[in-house]
């Protein structure tokens, strides 16, 4: 009886020397080596169109050795829990990103819980945010094809005073004319290089007395139309010298007529009188100050400074009307003012800008000087959703048209 007491004594001892030696799973943090959540940054409301919001956790760890970030859903609807791995190993205090979304409007509250290699786990910390609609739908019109309202390859849109919407469709090289709620006015073009001609347009502007300006980019110049598609004047050709283009994309006009043309492939902007004599030109290759790489669409706002997309720099750069280089903002992503592929830019009467952010399926709004202010958007074919949304056109009111090329159609949005 003694030896069986001391084998059952002895094998006590030696489990718990083992479970000693063992790193124990710890709940809500018991353990000195829990890891703990200092705050959870996130902004609401956040858009309710399934856009990706992202926010940051703040943590310290002892040790060094966080594996998991557990959210689970305490209020929501049609939302799943989700984990992942932070990758913060060897991190003892520091932070990381994460995102969420919501396709409809909603309260919704999680509960974050941090684990580590041995299943030490944080104290849950619970965190809500609402999502709600940012904008208001107005309407849509468009489908692919050739026929009237119908698009094979819509680029550019671009506004008159009185509200009608020109857009540019660079595979049946037309311009077509519609009143703001999407009726049929006119059309004209046809492929080919004679005057009122067209063959791949693709930018479209509008000047104080109506006139309509059209970036004939296949035939390497600038068109000049009335109003109702009636031909006036043209000018440029294939080359890098003044008044030459290659691959004329964007074009904007001042106050008092002056017409801004995205020389693409030529990384510059030229500047021309309402008659088609070169002003001033700026811009060359690279990444720097003043730099593009192949920009591809330009807005002048009201506060007489222009805004030039710089799309494989993935960024805005900011200018007087001379070309002095003012500043700039963006970088290439898919967080708050980054881009992915941006085609096009506009500029509201009140200076604010408005990025049509192409790969990302989403508009960006910004201030003036490039302070992020809103969002919307996300991948799909819904009322307000985008398919590589390419160009943007802001009327006085406010209201919002965007050409959404991978649907074949124009949409009509207003940010509340």
């Amino acid at each position: 009886m003694a030896l069986v007491r001391s084998g059952l004594l002895a094998g006590l001892l030696l489990g718990l020397i083992v479970s000693l030696g063992q790193a124990q799973p710890q709940g809500g943090g018991g353990s000195p080596l829990s890891p703990e959540i200092l705050g959870i940054d996130l902004k609401s409301p956040i858009p309710a169109d399934g856009s990706k919001m992202f926010g940051v956790v703040r943590f310290r760890d002892a040790d060094g050795d966080i594996s998991q970030a557990r959210f689970e859903v305490i209020e929501a609807a049609d939302f799943a829990a989700f984990s992942f791995n932070p990758k913060v190993k060897g991190q003892t205090q520091g932070s990381f990103p994460f995102f969420v979304f919501s396709r409809i409007p909603q309260k919704v509250r999680l509960r974050i819980t941090l684990i580590d290699e041995a299943g030490n786990q944080s104290t849950p910390v619970a965190f809500s945010f609402e999502a709600v609609m940012l904008i208001q739908f107005l309407g849509k019109w468009g489908a692919r094809g050739t026929g009237d309202s119908q698009f094979n390859g819509i680029s550019h849109i671009a506004l008159n005073s009185r509200e009608q919407l020109y857009v540019t469709d660079f595979d049946t090289n037309r311009v077509q004319r519609f009143t703001s709620d999407g009726q049929p006015i006119s059309t004209w073009g046809g492929r080919g290089s004679g005057s009122g001609q067209l063959m791949g347009p693709l930018g479209v502007t509008v000047d104080p007395q109506g006139f309509v300006y059209v970036a004939d980019a296949g035939n390497q110049r600038v068109q000049k139309f009335t109003e109702s598609g009636g031909f006036v004047a043209q000018w440029g050709n294939l080359g890098t010298g003044e008044g030459q283009f290659s691959f004329p994309t964007g074009v904007a006009t001042d106050s008092v007529g002056n017409l801004y043309v995205v020389d693409k492939v030529n990384n510059r902007v030229q500047k021309f009188s309402p008659t088609g004599t070169l002003i001033a030109r700026w811009g060359s290759f690279g990444s720097g100050e003043g730099q593009f790489n192949s920009p591809n669409d330009i807005a002048v706002s009201n506060q007489g400074f222009v805004y030039v997309l710089d799309t494989g720099n993935a960024r805005v750069q900011r200018f007087m009307l001379d070309g002095s280089y003012l500043g700039q903002w963006g970088s290439a992503g898919e967080r708050d003012g980054q881009f992915s592929a941006p085609l096009g830019i506009a500029v509201d009467p009140q200076g604010n800008v408005y990025v049509a952010d192409t790969w990302n399926d989403r508009i960006q709004k910004f201030s003036g000087d490039g302070a992020f202010t809103a969002k919307w958007g996300s991948l799909g074919s819904g009322d307000a959703q985008f398919n590589q949304p390419v160009d943007i056109a802001v009327g006085a009111d406010g209201v919002i048209f965007v050409a959404d090329n991978g649907n074949s159609r124009v949409q009509k949005i207003r940010f509340k």
